[in-house]
């Protein structure tokens, strides 16, 4: 039976020295309320540093490639394995849309003074008026619908494929907006992996061409570049942001930093808890809060740095299934696995 457990502070000093004297006992007492207050984390004092950029933008001719690896190594014998298959046949038909994209020489998708006037006013640096564009999203769907292959996937996958292929560009393109404003029909939710899985590509793209100092934060939970919600938190171990924590977009794949043992939700740095499961790795976990409830996968890649924050949510799910019966819900979104 898998074991559920929250992650405590180790036990320092365990042992034989057990002090015998009032006297002793008092000082140990002292000495033990000194360790804890030096090792107590303090959330204001841990996040965004002059050191540490506050984005990462994407790296879309590596993203995919690497997410559709991550599948495939996480696939065999998991009680996912047929759905981590499909997915990664998904990331593969990214990866090959990607490759022929445009990339960095087609210029900034926003304009200086756009962008400027959008942080001004707090708001991201795209918006849904990136979609309609012929040339952008609605070709990246047309080329991953044609490029995905299906012949592993079960029978309604394929239908699903052929539905959306037949679908008016009008009815794909609403759908589309659908998924970037976070609302999924639910009589077309086998459609909305596919439509999510081009949005990534095509937005992916565009971030990667922004400027990461002209990004500034948004609000809490919210991507900064296209306004996402974040798939998972990361604890990276790159330069110069060594131990920082990053979200993940779950549209765009930036990375933005965000304040350590602080809620993604709420912004509270109270009652802040992790927890993991027997059968998974200690470097996937959950951060639950409880003051709003609510909780995000926490991925620790500096130990790790084959975690992905995509293709491990979905391999997790054990431990969205055990968090929830505890009352949590879940902060974040996977857009190839909307439950």
């Amino acid at each position: 039976m898998a074991r559920f457990f929250k992650r405590a502070p180790s036990k320092e000093g365990a042992g034989n020295d057990t002090p015998s004297t009032p006297a002793e006992q008092a000082e140990a007492r002292q000495a033990t309320a000194r360790r804890l207050e030096r090792i107590k984390p303090d959330p204001d004092q841990i996040g965004i540093s002059g050191a540490v950029p506050f984005v990462r933008l994407p790296a879309p001719e590596t993203l995919f490639r690497d997410r559709a690896a991550r599948f495939r190594a996480l696939a065999p014998e998991h009680p996912l394995g047929g759905y981590l298959l499909f997915l990664a046949a998904i990331a593969e038909a990214q990866a090959a849309v990607q490759a022929e994209s445009p990339g960095s020489e087609a210029g900034a998708p926003v304009s200086e003074a756009d962008l400027a006037l959008r942080a001004e006013h707090g708001m991201p640096a795209l918006s849904r008026s990136v979609l309609p564009d012929e040339s952008g999203f609605p070709a990246c769907l047309d080329a991953l619908l044609d490029k995905v292959d299906l012949s592993g996937a079960p029978e309604a996958a394929r239908q699903t494929l052929a539905a959306l292929k037949a679908a008016p560009a009008e009815d794909r393109l609403d759908l589309a907006l659908q998924v970037f404003e976070g609302a999924f029909p639910v009589e077309r939710m086998a459609e909305c992996v596919f439509v999510a899985g081009a949005l990534q590509v095509h937005l992916a793209g565009l971030a990667a061409r922004l400027t990461p100092k002209a990004l500034k934060p948004v609000a809490d939970g919210v991507c900064p570049a296209c306004g996402g919600a974040p798939t998972a938190s990361l604890i990276v171990s790159w330069t110069p942001a060594d131990k920082a924590r990053y979200l993940s977009c779950s549209l765009c794949g930036t990375l933005w930093n965000h304040v350590r043992i602080r809620c993604t939700a709420c912004g509270s740095g109270e009652d802040i808890s992790y927890y993991g499961l027997d059968e998974l790795s200690k470097d996937v976990q959950v951060e639950a809060c409880g003051t709003c409830h609510s909780y995000l996968k926490h991925l620790h890649q500096h130990r790790d740095p084959a975690l992905d924050p995509i293709a491990d949510d979905v391999a997790s799910y054990g431990l969205d299934l055990k968090i929830v019966e505890d009352g949590f819900r879940k902060a974040g979104l996977n857009l190839l696995f909307v439950t």
